[in-house]
């Protein structure tokens, strides 16, 4: 999960604990990144499994196959033949594209424009659905790829990295109930994906040529040190330091010269060009929304309506805005008006976004 352009000065943090304060790290994931080489020689990384291999030939529960080219007609037609089955895609676009060709009962959707409080209302009558064996077929942007606890019999994977490939073949026949799952990967031909991120991209094209070299058995140690070799040597040095924090901490002269501020500035693992609007979406979240209003100190409130909150970016935030839905607290805390609710935030999907120009609501990727 670590953003390449963030690599360098990432590991070059965990390296100065290494070697200058006694400190081990453990590196820790099923897909486990070629990180040596971004350490000096004289880092040993020691293997803790006795046999990883051995290991993953033990726990391994789900068949990948590669489909190639698909259209969203025939993935569609292929989710409504199975009672049960879970679909990851890239954007929320795609995802909100894929539901709504669905059959509409039995049928659920999970996005980011869904806040966390309705994204685990909806988990918890999934899980209970599989467990009960009644129908449930769930499209769903990356939100269910990693630390999900969900076991589908059969799974659908839009094009990707091949660690996302892997983690979401973690969502298949997890509790080990039938003799193997199946994880379909597709490329997806479809109209909902105008621009694919550059990123995603970049690790799908890596992904479809480990998966020629692979075969059907992708989910081996070689493919995964294959496939980060490959992603890597794709880039040059200068990619893995693409804010130039190391600038910042190495002057030249004066060893102390340290730009703390412009490195802290660069530096932001997780970019900030979202606004968060909470969203009325209970009586509790309407409850904690009047006390913002009145109270001189929100820490507390502000912690508790994290669950009620939807991160959208600035643009889609401006046309929100421009339609006059957002009520602001503070002059920096932003609500959903209430009165928008039953037009603008679905049961099903969450947040709708209108388009900057105006017209209906429609989802942006």
């Amino acid at each position: 999960m670590l953003p390449l352009h963030y690599l360098q000065p990432s590991l070059l943090a965990v390296q100065e604990l290494v070697q200058n304060y006694g400190v081990s790290a453990v590196f820790c994931t099923a897909t486990q990144p070629s990180l040596q080489r971004f350490f000096p020689a004289d880092i040993q990384f020691t293997e803790l499994a006795p046999d990883p291999q051995k290991l993953f030939d033990f726990y391994r529960r789900v068949q990948v196959k590669n489909l190639g080219t698909q259209p969203d007609a025939d993935i569609v037609e292929q989710l409504n033949a199975h009672a049960q089955a879970l679909c990851i895609v890239n954007t929320r676009k795609h995802a909100k594209g894929l539901f709504a060709a669905l059959e509409e009962e039995d049928s659920f959707h999970l996005s980011t424009l869904m806040c966390p409080a309705h994204r685990s209302a909806v988990l918890r009558e999934i899980r209970q659905r599989l467990v009960d064996g009644q129908p449930c077929r769930v499209v769903s942007t990356q939100v269910m790829e990693a630390g999900i606890d969900v076991d589908f019999p059969v799974g659908y994977r839009a094009l990707a990295g091949l660690d996302s490939i892997i983690q979401a073949a973690g969502r298949v026949n997890r509790e080990g109930k039938q003799p193997s799952g199946d994880m379909f990967v597709f490329d997806p031909e479809t109209e909902f994906i105008k621009h694919t991120p550059i990123f995603i991209e970049q690790t799908a094209a890596v992904a479809k040529s480990i998966l020629r070299e692979f075969g059907d058995d992708p989910v081996t140690i070689e493919a995964i040190e294959a496939y980060y070799n490959m992603l890597y040597t794709l880039h040059d040095e200068d990619a893995f330091d693409a804010r130039h924090i190391l600038q910042c901490l190495d002057k030249g002269g004066n060893r102390f010269d340290f730009e703390f501020a412009t490195a802290a500035e660069n530096f932001k693992l997780i970019e900030q060009n979202t606004v968060a609007v909470v969203i009325p979406f209970d009586s509790e979240a309407r409850r904690l929304i009047e006390i913002l209003k009145y109270t001189d100190y929100p820490t507390s409130t502000l912690r508790k309506l994290q669950i009620y909150t939807v991160n959208v970016y600035e643009r889609e935030f401006l046309a929100l805005q421009s339609k006059g839905m957002i009520q602001v607290i503070g002059e920096q805390y932003y609500v959903l008006d209430e009165s928008w609710m039953e037009a603008y935030y679905h049961p099903k999907t969450g947040l709708l976004l209108p388009e900057s120009g105006g017209g209906d609501a429609v989802f942006f990727e």
